[in-house]
């Protein structure tokens, strides 16, 4: 069975991923310096790519046609939150980086889909083919 999805929900939370990361910088850089925003970018960055990957490797699971993901990709995957951590604690100790804000960077894909779920609650049924529940 094939996945299916509209490309415009997973626009929207893209481009949200990225205004928020904008914004979020902004903000650190506001309160805790440069240091803080780019732990904060780096962070977001990070978290969009996983984001990113994930949605390929879901995209990908049971299309007609499609090619079965290699297994040291599923390893990746798997293993993403472990590289993450090493990563930010490499560059912690490497470069000074503010571990608080690379995480709160971190959650702006959680934040991006929970603002557009919302947004699809609400908007959501003008466009849909079926009757409201």
């Amino acid at each position: 069975m094939a996945v299916t999805e509209s490309p415009e929900p997973f626009h929207r939370a893209r481009r949200l991923m990225w205004w928020l990361a904008g914004l979020g910088s902004f903000a650190v850089l506001a309160k805790s310096g440069l240091m803080g925003a780019a732990s904060f970018l780096i962070g977001a960055l990070i978290g969009i790519l996983s984001f990113q990957l994930t949605r390929r490797l879901v995209m990908g699971i049971g299309a007609d046609g499609g090619i079965r993901p290699a297994p040291w990709k599923l390893l990746l995957l798997g293993l993403r939150y472990l590289l993450v951590g090493a990563i930010l604690y490499a560059m912690m100790l490497l470069f000074g980086l503010d571990i608080l804000a690379s995480l709160c960077g971190l959650l702006i894909p959680f934040s991006a889909v929970l603002l557009e779920s919302l947004y699809e609650l609400i908007h959501g049924t003008r466009n849909s083919n079926h009757p409201p529940v």
